[in-house]
């Protein structure tokens, strides 16, 4: 029997998905921190160590949430990139999500957590309340593949880690049948579309604190329409 065809190597993908573990915890928080230098995220969460405890813990317990599936890119060759935030143990963790799986008949919980003292909890309350409650009016209790949270290191954006998370989600949305949702900041609007979202609506709101002076910041919900059978 003759040997299957291997693709060719400028083919193969450069990151691989993996199951996120404890232990990959803080190399998130860098990832997350570096990657989101917008306005909403320096005003919510200013860089210290009690934020990063915040976030560590809220991975850490998220971890074994039912349907929740916590994915990091990793980089499938030997190399990185020389301005990459990681340590030398994780340096090859490129990115990483949370995709929900489908909960047919559930409405999206819009509970709110405790915000730890250091971040701005008023605008956290104001912002992720006013997210979660779209997300509840827009899906409903419709099941569908619900991407969470994504975060591409700086020195790996636009090398394919955040195109495979994508896939790897609507791929799945695809073979369930299912619509899949985001909320997007407008720089990764265009990455989203490319993978059948559109948006579904927005929320303004104007951000002032002692590390913000006055600034505007969009957030888009964005739908991505369950695939059509026989397609």
């Amino acid at each position: 029997m003759a040997a299957k065809p291997q693709a060719p190597a400028h083919l193969k993908p450069a990151f691989e998905l993996l199951p996120l573990t404890a232990e990959d915890a803080p190399r998130c928080v860098d990832i997350y921190f570096a990657a989101f230098q917008n306005p909403h995220s320096l005003a919510c969460w200013p860089r210290v160590p009690s934020i990063r405890a915040f976030w560590e813990h809220m991975i850490l317990d998220e971890l074994a949430e039912p349907g929740a599936h916590w994915l990091k890119a990793v980089r499938a060759s030997t190399d990185s990139p020389a301005n990459s935030t990681s340590s030398p143990v994780a340096e090859q963790i490129a990115g990483f999500c949370k995709w929900v799986a489908p909960k047919p008949g559930q409405v999206p919980d819009t509970t709110l957590p405790q915000w730890p003292t250091d971040a701005d909890g008023r605008l956290c309350d104001e912002t992720f309340g006013a997210w979660a409650k779209a997300h509840k009016e827009l899906l409903g209790d419709r099941g569908h593949w619900y991407l969470e949270i994504v975060a591409t290191d700086p020195a790996y954006q636009g090398q394919g880690a955040g195109s495979q998370i994508l896939r790897w989600g609507t791929e799945r949305a695809d073979a369930d049948d299912m619509e899949a949702y985001l909320e997007a900041a407008p720089d990764a609007v265009r990455l989203y579309e490319k993978f059948g979202f559109r948006e579904a609506g927005r929320t303004d709101t104007f951000i002032e604190n002692e590390r913000v002076n006055g600034e505007w910041y969009r957030n888009l919900y964005m739908l991505r329409p369950a695939a059509k059978k026989g397609n």
